[in-house]
C-alpha cells in the first residue's frame, strides 16, 4: 500500500549542511548581467540497496536539512509492481538510513525523527485476465472526481488537485514502459512473471503533499511512525475511493426508467432539464465536454448530479468482466488484492 515517500531529515547547523553538500551536485541559476542568484541547491540521485534503486537527496534551507525521496517498493523489492505494507516502513527506512549515512560520511539523526513531506499510497486489484483489467480502466475513465481536473490517457486517468492527486491505471502498460527492461537484463524470468501479473493489475494510487497530510492527520509534523499502521493507510485509501465512486449508483438500467423516475418526482420542465442533462453528461462525450468547458455552470452540474444520485439514478454499468461485476471487485479491502509476486494463491487479503 506504500509507494514513494519524501522525507525531511532536519539539520539545524548550516555548516553540517554545507559539509554534506560537498558530496552532492550543485545546481545554480543566476542573472548573468546582475549576478543575482535565482536559485541554488545541491542534490544527487544515488543508487542504494541490493537492487541499486535510485534514492534522491537534496539540501534545503527552508526547512533546514535534507530531503530524501524514493520508492520504498523499488528499494526493498527492486520493482513497484509489488507493494510494501505500512508496518514494513520502519525496517526499510532503517536500511536506507544506514546506507545513506555511509554515502555522505555523516551520522544523521535517527530515522524515527525524519518528517514525512510527501506520501504516495496505492492498492493493487488483480483481475482474472488482462482484458478484464483494461475493461475496468475503460469504465473508471468515465467516472468523474468532484471538483478535480481530469486527465485521460489510453490506460490511465488522473484527477488532479492542488494538495493531492488520485490516479487509476493499468499497471501492465506502465511496467512495460518503465520497469521491465531494467529487471529483464538481470533476471528475465522474474521480469516476465512481473509483467504477466502487472497486465492483470488495476492500480489505485493517491499522492498527498505535505499540507494535505498535516491537515488530514491534524499534526504540524508527521513522522514515519504516524503512517506505519496498515489500518490507517487503508482507511485513507477507502476515503478517496468512496469519493471517486460517490455518484456511481448503477440502480437504473434503461432510459425509460430514468424518465419515469424524474417525471414522477418533479414538474415537467424540471424533469425535462434533468433528463436532458442525464443523457448529455453520461452518454454523450461531446455534450459533457461542452458542459465542463463552460456550457453549464459548475454549481449547476454539481446540483444536478446530486439530485440524480439521491434518486438512485446513475449511469448504466458496462458488461461485467469474466470475474464478475466491476464495482464488486474495486473495493477495499478486496479478496483480489495482491502485493507481492510470490504469494500463493494469487490473492492475498489485507
Amino acid at each position: 500500500m506504500i509507494d514513494t515517500i519524501k522525507l525531511l531529515v532536519p539539520i539545524s547547523d548550516p555548516s553540517i549542511i554545507r559539509r554534506i553538500e560537498g558530496s552532492l551536485e550543485r545546481f545554480r541559476k543566476e542573472d548573468l548581467k546582475t549576478g543575482k542568484v535565482h536559485f541554488e541547491f545541491h542534490s544527487a540521485n544515488i543508487k542504494l540497496g541490493s537492487y541499486e534503486r535510485n534514492v534522491s537527496i537534496k539540501s534545503t534551507i527552508v526547512p533546514s536539512g535534507l530531503f530524501v525521496e524514493c520508492s520504498f517498493p523499488k528499494y526493498a523489492k527492486g520493482n513497484n509492481v509489488e507493494m510494501v505494507y505500512p508496518h514494513e516502513l520502519p525496517s526499510i527506512a532503517e536500511s536506507i538510513y544506514t546506507e545513506l549515512c555511509a554515502y555522505i560520511n555523516y551520522l544523521l539523526i535517527p530515522v524515527s525523527l525524519w518528517q514525512v513531506y510527501r506520501l504516495d499510497i496505492c492498492y493493487n486489484w488483480t483481475l482474472a485476465t488482462a482484458d478484464d483489467a483494461l475493461h475496468a480502466i475503460d469504465f473508471i475513465k468515465r467516472v468523474d472526481y468532484p471538483r478535480k481536473k481530469k486527465h485521460l490517457w489510453d490506460t490511465s486517468v488522473m484527477h488532479q488537485g492542488s494538495a493531492y492527486v488520485v490516479k487509476f491505471y493499468g499497471k501492465g502498460a506502465e511496467f512495460k514502459k518503465r520497469g521491465f527492461k531494467e529487471i529483464a537484463e538481470k533476471d528475465w524470468e522474474r521480469a516476465h512473471r512481473l509483467q504477466e501479473w502487472a497486465n492483470r493489475v488495476v492500480r489505485f494510487e493517491v499522492g498527498m503533499k505535505h499540507r494535505y497530510l498535516v491537515g488530514y492527520f491534524k499534526r504540524k509534523k508527521l513522522y514515519l511512525s504516524d503512517i506505519s499502521d496498515d489500518a490507517i493507510i487503508q482507511d485513507i485509501l477507502k476515503h478517496f475511493l468512496h469519493k471517486v465512486f460517490f455518484y456511481v449508483t448503477p440502480t437504473t438500467t434503461t432510459m425509460d426508467e430514468v424518465r419515469t423516475i424524474l417525471y414522477s418526482q418533479f414538474s415537467a420542465p424540471k424533469a425535462f432539464r434533468l433528463y436532458q442533462f442525464y443523457k448529455g453528461y453520461y452518454y454523450d462525450d461531446e455534450m459533457k465536454e461542452m458542459y465542463l468547458r463552460g456550457g453549464m455552470n459548475r454549481s449547476t452540474i454539481y446540483r444536478y448530479r446530486k439530485t440524480l444520485q439521491k434518486l438512485g439514478i446513475g449511469f448504466v454499468l458496462p458488461e461485467t468482466t469474466s470475474s464478475g461485476g466491476i464495482l464488486e471487485q474495486l473495493v477495499i479491502p478486496s479478496p483480489s488484492v495482491r502485493f507481492t509476486l510470490n504469494n500463493s494463491p494469487d490473492t492475498m487479503p489485507v
